[in-house]
């Protein structure tokens, strides 16, 4: 009779693994990954990243996370929160963030237009400030 407790332990485990996991959100078909940054614009004028510097987009099934790292492997600029994804309607909540430029955007939802095509995500729209935003991603591969 011991192996019952034990095997009665085990049921309930795996029962609430997979409890909990029937309940967590769908991924976001082809959204959730990594994906480096390859172009952006800002009202109609190319963005101009620092040579060297490289951005990363990490997005999980309900959250994402940027950085800007340099050739050193040193984070200058990082932020992330949450994320949702209707149709092709894209909007973050940045809930934390570091680096020069990152505090107005705290506390803010932007709301963009998406679109993926293969491995390239084109997103556009209108920030909190009135900045007219188009960016293309890349998906990252290693």
């Amino acid at each position: 009779m011991p192996h019952t407790g034990w095997l009665a332990g085990l049921t309930l485990a795996v029962s609430l693994t997979l409890g909990v996991t029937a309940r967590r959100p769908e991924p976001a078909p082809g959204v959730v990954g990594t994906w480096r940054l390859v172009s952006a614009k800002v009202n109609g004028k190319a963005v101009e990243v620092s040579a060297g510097t490289t951005v990363l987009k990490h997005l999980t099934p309900t959250d994402f996370v940027f950085v800007y790292y340099n050739e050193q492997g040193l984070i200058t600029v990082a932020g992330g929160g949450r994320y949702t994804l209707t149709g092709n309607r894209y909007e973050e909540s940045v809930e934390y963030g570091v680096g020069e430029g990152m505090a107005p955007y705290i506390g803010k939802t932007e709301v963009f237009t998406l679109r993926i095509d293969g491995d390239r995500w084109y997103h556009s729209g209108t920030e909190h400030d009135g900045s007219v935003v188009e960016e293309i991603w890349e998906r990252a591969r290693r």
